[in-house]
């Protein structure tokens, strides 16, 4: 499924140099309900109603909790334009510049503000935060880092607490198929191949590692359902 789209982001992420931050995996943790999840987000009398969610989460408040960092996340998915599988082309220049290890004052401010830009229209792109905090804290502007930081592992570590990847029964759950190679990434391995695991599982193999983990399991059913309701059904 989709097979050409998935060799295009191993290429993308093969290459990806920029700054990692770790993310340590939750020590235990809880396979997400979504039917209640969506029910929550959607509910103007929850605390976990999305509007509000998402505005506390762009706001400088540091206090969000995992429970507010997985209906946030997970709960993305069920607002109406949440496209899975969009791509973001980026320009050749900025492409480039993600691919050097170190980087001038003017190319900080450039990766800052293609971020930025993106951020403003997909505000969960892990990616881009990445990219955002590298920049903000060559800048030395740390302040408004720690606060991107914050929110990055925050949405990391709500990824995390879905599962521990190891089987398609305890796999990972992400809205974006990017993010799989994010949470690879983070935990120091390298990705060397995408399969598709049925019924809406993906897997994700990495390189021989001391560990010995071949790789990781990702559950994708929310992220294949929505994309079927609005783009493919049509």
């Amino acid at each position: 499924m989709m097979k050409h789209f998935y060799t295009t982001l191993l290429i993308f992420f093969l290459g990806l140099s920029c700054q990692q931050l770790q993310a340590a995996e939750p020590a235990t943790f809880e396979i997400p309900d979504m039917e209640k999840i969506e029910e929550a987000v959607r509910d103007s009398r929850s605390p976990y109603y999305y509007p509000d969610l998402l505005k506390e989460y762009l706001g400088n408040d540091t206090t969000m909790n995992l429970a507010e960092f997985r209906h946030l996340y997970l709960g993305y998915a069920c607002q109406e334009d949440y496209n899975p599988y969009r791509m973001v082309e980026v320009p050749k220049h900025i492409e480039e510049m993600y691919l050097q290890t170190v980087h001038t004052e003017s190319e900080c401010d450039s990766i800052i503000k293609y971020a930025r830009q993106i951020l403003a229209d997909i505000p969960l792109d892990l990616r881009q935060i990445n990219f955002l905090v590298y920049g903000l804290r060559q800048k030395g502007e740390n302040r408004e880092a720690d606060v991107w930081e914050y929110r990055l592992k925050g949405l990391i570590q709500a990824i995390l607490s879905t599962g521990d990847g190891k089987a398609p029964e305890t796999a990972w759950y992400v809205i974006y198929p990017t993010d799989e190679y994010n949470i690879v990434n983070r935990q120091g391995f390298t990705a060397t191949e995408f399969i598709f695991v049925e019924p809406y599982f993906d897997y994700i193999a990495i390189e021989n590692n001391p560990l010995k983990i071949e790789g990781f399991y990702f559950n994708v059913k929310k992220l294949l359902k929505e994309y079927n309701r609005k783009f493919y059904d049509r």
